[in-house]
């Protein structure tokens, strides 16, 4: 058997250049943002003018401001402008924003739950394609189970990548909205979407660290599944003999990572479960594949 080309860690590589990307355009919107804040809390003082002139009898009555009204006023202000400010400027003490603050717990928890079971799983999974030998065109049997591997290994490998990269790129799609989204705290009527909006930003972040929990508990379930099994011995006939538990352990690990999304939408709320759309297909195929099998 030959020696397995070196493992290259694209979700590492992406995740930087994601990052990357992040900071240099995360504040594309701020401006606009600032300009959203400037306009709402100018209507807001305008408001409180008006009701304090003896005029506003004639538009329903009245009525003197409270100062309770004014340093909630003032309050909800200097906090739009404090995130708008620290939005993509790293805060005092910190290598992050507002931005990025949801992304960086998840991170901090994915490191906790050991990121590195990932790097193991996907080595593992490229080790055994690698030293499974092509059959030869006159076994058609031992050729239909090596491209059936060969599609179950490169489906897990693909799920594990497109839902870490999926939570990363949803959450910088988002992220970008939050300049203006932040004024919007400074309105009673659309103080909730602020909120929401929060929520969503959580939710699209806990995709990774509820990702780095699943395999947290699979990947050394399936390492020494393999490793017992095969024992370093990806022959057709071992794959053969050892294909009914492979398929049915593959099955479900790849059915669990496409839930991730929506179990993240389950344990955080906001919109996480939309990511788990782009597990239908993996999910469809899998589905397909034991149909056929």
């Amino acid at each position: 058997m030959g020696t397995p080309p070196g493992v290259v860690d694209w979700l590492a590589q992406f995740t930087q250049s994601l990052t990357d990307l992040t900071l240099q355009n995360g504040g594309a919107l701020s401006n606009f943002g600032m300009i959203l804040l400037t306009f709402i809390a100018t209507m807001s003082l305008i408001g409180i003018a008006v009701r304090m002139t003896s005029w506003s009898v004639h538009l329903g009555g009245h009525r003197s401001v409270s100062l309770d009204e004014l340093r909630t006023f003032l309050f909800r202000l200097l906090f739009c402008c404090v995130v708008e400010h620290y939005w993509v400027t790293n805060l005092p003490g910190a290598n992050f924003g507002f931005n990025r603050m949801f992304s960086y717990v998840a991170a901090a928890i994915a490191q906790v739950l050991d990121q590195s079971q990932l790097n193991q799983l996907n080595a593992l999974l490229a080790n055994a394609a690698h030293n499974t030998p092509v059959p030869t065109v006159f076994a058609p049997m031992e050729s239909i189970c090596y491209w059936f591997v060969q599609g179950f290994l490169g489906l897990a490998s693909g799920i594990l990548f497109l839902i870490n990269c999926s939570s990363f790129i949803f959450y910088a799609v988002a992220a970008l909205f939050g300049p203006l989204m932040i004024p919007l705290y400074m309105t009673e009527t659309f103080r909730g979407k602020f909120l929401h909006f929060v929520e969503v930003l959580l939710s699209l972040a806990m995709i990774r660290a509820v990702a780095a929990a699943f395999i947290f508990v699979w990947s050394q379930f399936l390492i020494g599944f393999m490793n017992q099994t095969f024992q370093g011995n990806y022959s057709i006939g071992s794959w053969i003999a050892n294909l009914v538990p492979f398929l049915t352990i593959f099955t479900a690990f790849i059915l669990n990572m496409v839930l991730v999304p929506s179990i993240t939408q389950m344990i955080f709320g906001g919109g996480a479960g939309v990511a788990g759309k782009v597990g239908e297909m993996a999910e469809k195929l899998v589905a397909l594949g034991a149909a056929g099998a």
